[in-house]
Parts: C-alpha cells; structure tokens; sequence
C-alpha cells in the first residue's frame, strides 16, 4: 500500500459513516443496498488497520476507535432490523445482548490478565449472517436467532477459557 497522508482514522470515520448509511437502507428494507453499504464499511475497517500499519501509526486511541466503531455500526444492523421489522425486535435485542456481552467478557478479561477474543462467533461471522438474512430475508429471523445463540455459546467459550487461565495463576 506504500506510505500515504490519509490517516487510519479517516477509514475509521468511512467504516462508520458506510455502516449507517446500511442501517438506513436496513431498516428502509432495502436490503440490496444495505448490502452493499455493509460490505463497503467492512472494507474500509481493513483500509484502517491496513493504512495504520503501513504508515507505522498504530496507536491506542485508533484501536479504541475501531472498536467503538465496530460495536456501533452492528448494533446500528440490528436495531435497523428491529425498527424495519417488529417481528425482528427480539431475535435483534438478543443479538445484541449476546454479543455485546461476548465483548465484555473478552475486554475484561485481557484487562486483569486472561485472554482476549476466540469463541465461534466473532464479528466477522456476525456480518456474514447478517448478509445471509439480508439475502434470504424468509428466514432473517432465524440467523438473529443463530447471532443469539452463537454469541451466547462463544460467551461461555470466552468465560470458562479465561477461568482455567485464571485457575493458573
């Protein structure tokens, strides 16, 4: 990518900016596009990180940033379905809670010494369900109630690994 002026924060604003304009288009019920919109705001989520480690400007804040971004534009996804839909509002509200606390268990962990991350249900696969329901909106309920379900799995993977590195120390 080479050294370049644009700062990591910029595709971090872009990954924030894309990702609601995809809620919009969610909760419009144009799914199409709010496809389109979601994948553009993940691509400028990996320019971030790209651009931050090239240009050797990984910072803190940027992190923090991304993060927050990241939570906000998802659970901007599921609100929109919840607001476009509200037969949608509790396979939503779950999978937000779900994931939200995968998050936290994982955050609070690395900040008293355990592990960070892992579980079968990271953001990633998250998008990609999301996209599914948004292609196959029948069943669009269903893979919020997979979000739920797998979130909550991946928040017992997350508690009980950080308990046997816990148990260690």
């Amino acid at each position: 990518m080479g050294k370049s002026g644009l700062s990591p924060n910029f595709f971090t604003f872009l990954t924030l900016t894309f990702g609601f304009i995809a809620a919009y288009f969610i909760y419009l019920g144009s799914f199409r596009w709010a496809i389109v919109f979601i994948l553009i705001s993940g691509l400028m989520d990996f320019f971030d990180g790209a651009v931050a480690k090239v240009n050797k400007k990984e910072t803190r804040f940027g992190a923090l940033f991304d993060s927050t971004v990241d939570k906000t534009t998802e659970i901007a996804f599921y609100i929109a379905l919840g607001l476009y839909s509200p037969k949608l509002w509790l396979g939503a509200s779950l999978a937000i809670s779900a994931f939200m606390l995968s998050g936290y268990i994982s955050k609070h962990a690395q900040a008293i010494g355990g592990k960070a991350g892992g579980g079968i249900m990271e953001r990633k696969e998250r998008l990609i369900l999301i996209i599914l329901g948004l292609l196959f909106p029948k069943y669009l309920s269903s893979f919020l109630f997979a979000i739920f379900f797998l979130s909550l799995i991946t928040c017992f993977q997350r508690f009980f690994r950080n308990y046997k590195v816990f148990l260690k120390a």
